[in-house]
């Protein structure tokens, strides 16, 4: 055990097995925080070098700079998510703090959900559960997806597994990315990939240099018998504006479109947009996965070789 630090778990005990619980308690004093009463906690303020794993709900996705200044020889800070955009790693390499993620963990749940929002716009289910389940022959009627092209922007590992489920179901499959390539699939600049696609999967991670990356001069490229399908965390903002793609859905300049959302409905959209919880990631194998990975990462910060270090 090592008596000069404090591990700071800002997560339910309830996510972990005992065999983990055991083996992150066994590295040094361990300080658990299950709920997000944990700002006046004075923990933060001991002399001990401190390693914060924080389970993002517990901190409501925020982990603001002016709190991070008043914690007392603070080391590292372990996220449970991908996504790390929500702490402000510069800040932190500023201090000498690292900063890591917990990446690929859910690669096949997110790329599986991906196509499940894929069928669900192609065949108008909004507006069938809309409709009370009774079908409207004139409106109603669906696509098949065999044939079709699905155009992929990104093709990191999440997009890159959707491609492959795209050619398994006999899709054509393009795709735009900054600097990977792979043979298997045809690549193709971004607008002629916006202009070409049926379905259209952003599957780009948010930051500064994704930013408004898809500006609405280009959303107005895409066919209007296309489909958008984002399965960007928070929704895909800073990448597309969201509200100009509900608004070419009511005008008819698009054919649908799916993402998820963590206070929207169905029922707050009009048209074939198809809404759902933020659960893409959320199967007990990823669950798993992720939690794995998280204790690999605590324990090598607590060991001074920090693992998936993201600043």
């Amino acid at each position: 055990m090592n008596n000069n630090t404090t591990i700071i778990m800002l997560s339910p005990k309830s996510n972990f097995s005992q065999e983990q619980i055991t083996n992150i308690e066994s590295q040094g004093e361990t300080v658990w925080i299950e709920n997000n009463d944990y700002i006046n906690n004075p923990i933060f303020q001991n002399s001990k070098e401190k390693i914060i794993a924080i389970w993002p709900e517990t901190t409501d996705w925020k982990f603001p700079n002016e709190f991070i200044e008043k914690i007392i020889n603070l080391r590292a800070i372990c996220l449970a998510t991908t996504s790390f955009a929500w702490v402000d790693g510069n800040f932190l390499n500023s201090k000498n703090i690292f900063l890591s993620n917990v990446p690929k963990y859910a690669t096949e749940s997110v790329a599986e959900y991906a196509i499940s929002l894929m069928f669900n716009v192609a065949r108008k289910l909004p507006l069938l559960m809309k409709n009370n389940w009774k079908i409207d022959y004139d409106n109603h009627q669906g696509w098949e997806i065999k044939d079709k092209t699905m155009g992929i922007i990104g093709l990191g590992a999440i997009g890159s597994r959707i491609a492959e489920l795209g050619k398994q179901m006999r899709m054509k499959v393009i795709y735009w990315s900054k600097n990977s390539r792979d043979p298997s699939y045809e690549y193709q600049e971004l607008d002629d990939l916006l202009k070409n696609s049926d379905f259209i999967f952003p599957t780009l991670a948010r930051n500064e240099e994704t930013k408004q990356l898809l500006p609405n001069n280009k959303l107005d490229l895409i066919s209007k018998n296309a489909f958008v399908v984002s399965i960007i965390s928070k929704t895909g903002e800073n990448i597309m504006d969201l509200e100009y793609l509900q608004e070419k859905i009511k005008n008819g300049t698009l054919a649908g479109l799916s993402f998820e959302s963590e206070d929207k409905t169905i029922n707050d959209f009009e048209g074939n947009i198809y809404v759902s919880p933020t659960i893409a990631w959320f199967t007990k194998e990823a669950f798993k996965e992720n939690i794995r990975i998280w204790v690999e990462n605590i324990i090598s910060s607590i060991n001074n070789n920090p693992i998936n270090k993201v600043n």
